[in-house]
């Protein structure tokens, strides 16, 4: 931001972009306007993390379609599967053209990775999340939530842990509405 002469912003992220966005949220308070944080996680939980490395070490060894498949089926919605196919391709889609090495060293980084302090979190923050998402499940999502002074949430039924693809009219409403509110201007 410093380099672009951005005095202040409003982050969006998704998954691990989440984690990022809280990091800066809670270390540069003044920076940062507001946050929308798309199947956020605070940090993995410890089963979890094994289970990264593992994946990291699999997509070294096997490449992307070793893990595509399977994260797909994951981390998408049954709703999802079923009816909104496109969706479910632009995910296999987007796994597929990640660089397998790029793709372990990010697996390994958020095995590694730890929570913000939450409680330096100041501004408007509002969490998406889908009802079926196993990554960053509703129960995770609502603690976290919970975490952050005034934060709100929402959880799309029909939804797995790509909400911004797998609802896209709903995830933008969403936004639209939280933007749009003197608070988080």
């Amino acid at each position: 931001m410093a380099a672009h002469d951005i005095g202040t912003a409003h982050l969006v992220g998704h998954s691990m972009g989440t984690m990022i966005c809280q990091h800066a949220a809670a270390a540069h308070p003044d920076k940062v306007r507001s946050l929308v944080l798309l199947g956020p996680l605070a940090e993995p939980p410890d089963a979890a993390r094994q289970a990264m490395r593992d994946r990291a070490g699999k997509a070294r060894g096997e490449g992307m379609a070793a893990v595509a498949e399977t994260l797909v089926v994951a981390a998408t919605s049954a709703e999802s599967r079923a009816h909104r196919t496109a969706a479910v391709a632009l995910v296999r889609e987007l796994l597929m053209r990640q660089d397998a090495e790029n793709y372990a060293r990010t697996c390994e980084a958020l095995a590694a990775s730890r929570a913000a302090d939450l409680s330096a979190i100041r501004c408007p923050t509002l969490l998406l999340t889908g009802d079926e998402d196993g990554v960053a499940p509703p129960p995770a999502v609502r603690k976290l939530a919970k975490s952050i002074a005034g934060a709100e949430l929402r959880i799309f039924a029909g939804c797995g842990h790509w909400t911004p693809v797998e609802k896209p009219v709903e995830v933008a409403e969403a936004m639209l509405d939280f933007y749009f509110r003197p608070s988080a201007k």
